[in-house]
């Protein structure tokens, strides 16, 4: 059974990967920019042409490809790439910075609600007495039993401290 299971298990993984693996990764990238009628395949007359724009954009001057002109297209392939790379990691940073900066604010804004909370009559100060109120509500929530004693084993439920048997 346990054989079927990692069989079956493996053979799934593989085939989400294959999947992920030839997906496309947006526009100008892989197959889809060969595939100008955009139909999902690319046809011969499409690979073609993709071949022969390839060919004239290498040869510069027009009298078959050298291999200098091999070597600067294949330099400014390598740097048009590069451009392209550093332009989705700064893409990818910008949008992190995003994030962060949501969660920032959204930690001020609980960090305010937590205040407000604490500050009952909304003068902008808490006191001594409403901050011993706060903690008294908060010993209360924890005092499941209402004893008046926190870490009992019945204010922890009846599996006890760490989940076992009898508390133990």
């Amino acid at each position: 059974m346990k054989k079927s299971i990692y069989l079956i298990t493996g053979v799934l993984t593989l085939s989400v990967a294959g999947l992920a693996i030839s997906q496309d990764r947006g526009p100008g990238r892989g197959m889809s920019r060969m595939d100008t009628d955009g139909n999902g395949t690319v046809e011969k007359s499409e690979f073609t042409a993709m071949f022969e724009k390839r060919f004239a954009e290498t040869d510069t001057n027009n009298d078959g490809i050298t291999f200098e002109e091999y070597q600067a297209k294949a330099e400014a392939d390598r740097a048009a790439w590069q451009e392209r790379r550093a332009e989705r990691r700064a893409e990818r940073e910008a949008k992190k910075e995003e994030r962060s900066a949501e969660r920032e604010a959204k930690m001020a804004e609980r960090l305010q609600e937590r205040f407000n909370r604490l500050d009952e009559n909304e003068d902008g100060t808490v006191t001594a007495e409403e901050y011993a109120a706060a903690g008294d509500k908060m010993f209360d929530r924890m005092d499941r039993n209402d004893d008046g004693i926190l870490n009992d084993r019945r204010d922890r439920g009846e599996r006890g401290r760490r989940g076992g048997r009898d508390g133990r």
